[in-house]
């Protein structure tokens, strides 16, 4: 078994190009800060950066490895800040949304749903925008909006990693402190990326050289992480979720680019 995980990874270490491994880092990098500090918008970034230098399937399967390490370097503190009454509400249809991905994944067509993510998302920040002009003082809690953003969430990130967009639009709606807004996020996803790891080796996207890739790609795990809890600590809630609008402006942009193109 040694042996073989030491051939893959000298196998891996030469299949792929030094540009391969520079986008590789950035994406790792990058995914870490959005998973630990900024949500969902900035992680969309990571699988077309890294897809750019490989296929589709083969970055799918090379981040997932790497996304639960990630989870399970911040798992901790996610636990002890995640706000559990919005957990039951999204993981039950967040995992139906996995076993519908599972099962359309061979038929369903990557820029159509990538554009059609990228124009809700899109059209939520717009509503979003104008909801906080308005300055209303209380905010309503939707459990069936939960629930439908969990289920596309669970969808959209078995199919692509992009499971972020969807369950924010929800998240936003409540308000959270910013480390309670992470860390509901957190414990989501762990539960979400585990929840992948049978359906991935059964449609055979895993295999030993590309998580050999994935272990290569580790050291950035905590990189990414930390500098995310970092800025999650020293940033004011306004400008906190100023950024997360941000990025999630830049995601969907990306998105419809990538749906058009």
């Amino acid at each position: 078994m040694l042996d073989l995980l030491l051939t893959s990874l000298t196998q891996s270490f030469h299949a792929h190009s030094l540009i391969f491994f520079v986008c590789a880092v950035i994406s790792v990098i990058i995914v870490g800060i959005s998973k630990s500090g900024f949500g969902a918008g900035l992680g969309i970034l990571s699988l077309p950066l890294m897809a750019s230098q490989s296929s589709i399937n083969e970055a799918l399967a090379i981040l997932l490895p790497l996304l639960i390490a990630i989870d399970l370097v911040g798992l901790g503190r996610f636990i002890r800040n995640a706000n559990w009454r919005i957990l039951k509400i999204i993981i039950p249809p967040a995992i139906a949304g996995l076993l519908l991905g599972m099962f359309f994944f061979t038929t369903i067509t990557p820029k159509i749903l990538t554009l059609s993510i990228g124009i809700f998302t899109l059209l939520f920040l717009i509503q979003n925008l104008a909801m906080s002009k308005m300055d209303l003082k209380e905010t309503k809690s939707y459990p069936w909006l939960g629930r439908l953003m969990g289920l596309t969430s669970g969808f959209t990130s078995f199919v692509a990693h992009i499971g972020g967009p969807p369950i924010t639009v929800y998240m936003l709606r409540e308000k959270l402190m910013p480390m309670v807004y992470t860390s509901t996020l957190g414990v989501f996803f762990t539960i979400i990326n585990f929840g992948k790891l049978g359906p991935y080796a059964y449609l055979d996207l895993l295999n030993y050289r590309q998580l050999a890739t994935s272990i290569i790609l580790l050291p950035c795990v905590p990189v990414g992480v930390y500098f995310g809890f970092y800025l999650a600590k020293r940033i004011s809630m306004k400008w906190y979720y100023r950024s997360v609008r941000f990025f999630l402006l830049i995601a969907s942009v990306k998105l419809i680019s990538d749906g058009l193109i």
